[in-house]
């Protein structure tokens, strides 16, 4: 089974019900080819700009700590590293030069220069009813939207076997302003020549939102980064990971993996959405339509489950269709 505990995740209770909304679009596709989407967590900042970011107050903490401390540094000692150190020591005493050290040595490079690049995740939301705000955001209010209605252990289940390893967790929502993301609290005194402080650190960002966002009670399941850098790095993930002669750049609609001291270039492509083969018939329970669905859906939607080894039977109308018609009537 795929799916890995994790003590960076807490994975809520078996028996809680989980809904994905979503257009009619992804849904065919996902039922077409058995399986889940693992979007990049990159994407998720087009509805939000601090997807995978750090809060302010933990960024503010980051910049205190040096890599270039040699007593306390993730990274491995390579060429790319020392010309960079070079660069910057070469720089006058001057405010600049502490920038450059900053921005360019903090533990915030990580983050954002390599390893948010390589977390993909994909997300339910957790409530027992199904949600009007959801359909709204995710459904677009549109006719042939539709709701998968599962739980936390059909999700586990559902997972094929795959190269990967799996983690399931909730969301925790924070203060950006105020409040740290929870590991970062007391980071200046971390070990992070630890290989597992720094993948707790690691994971951190994509299990935290803004409090303004906590409506949803999202829950992500994630690919470990683990696998991912034994699938796609082709090493086993330690702290002797060299980060700054590896790194993730954009590269049509996707992600490379490079090399820069290496004249082969391009190791890996790695695509923005990664899909993880599922058994749907474990993961459905239910098929909500649309609340705003027309008389037209329902045969076309049962002929569609049936079509794909799927019980046609399961779907059924929303309940927040009958209070709507009240309320037009």
């Amino acid at each position: 089974m795929p799916y890995k505990e994790s003590p960076y995740f807490e994975t809520p209770c078996h028996t809680k019900t989980l809904w994905r909304f979503m257009h009619i679009d992804k849904f065919m596709s996902m039922i077409n080819k058995q399986l889940l989407h693992f979007p990049n967590i990159t994407l998720f900042q087009d509805k939000d700009k601090y997807e995978g970011e750090l809060s302010d107050k933990s960024r503010t903490t980051v910049y205190e700590t040096n890599l270039l401390d040699e007593k306390n540094t993730p990274i491995k000692r390579d060429e790319a590293f020392q010309q960079n150190k070079t660069m910057i020591d070469d720089q006058t005493e001057s405010i600049g030069k502490k920038q450059l050290l900053s921005l360019n040595h903090s533990f915030d490079i990580l983050l954002t220069r390599f390893s948010k690049h390589l977390m993909f995740c994909n997300c339910w939301f957790l409530n027992d009813n199904e949600s009007h705000t959801m359909w709204a955001e995710y459904g677009d209010k549109s006719p042939t939207s539709v709701a998968i209605q599962t739980t936390v252990g059909d999700l586990i289940d559902s997972f094929e076997s795959t190269d990967f390893d799996i983690h399931i967790g909730k969301v925790e929502y924070k203060d950006y302003d105020t409040e740290h993301i929870e590991g970062f609290e007391h980071f200046t005194s971390k070990d992070l020549t630890d290989p597992y402080n720094v993948l707790g650190l690691f994971y951190a960002p994509i299990i935290h939102k803004r409090n303004i966002y906590a409506g949803k009670h999202e829950v992500r399941a994630v690919i470990s980064f683990e696998s991912i850098c034994e699938h796609f790095l082709d090493r086993i993930y330690t702290s002797k990971i060299p980060f700054y002669s590896n790194e993730i750049i954009s590269i049509n609609g996707g992600f490379s993996y490079t090399n820069r001291i290496d004249d082969q270039g391009t190791v890996r492509k790695i695509d923005n959405v990664l899909e993880i083969d599922a058994y749907l018939d474990l993961l459905i329970k239910t098929v909500v339509m649309s609340p705003y669905m027309n008389g037209y859906f329902d045969a076309p939607l049962r002929k569609l489950m049936d079509d794909n080894s799927l019980n046609g039977g399961l779907v059924r109308v929303s309940r927040i269709q009958e209070v709507l018609e009240k309320n037009i009537t």
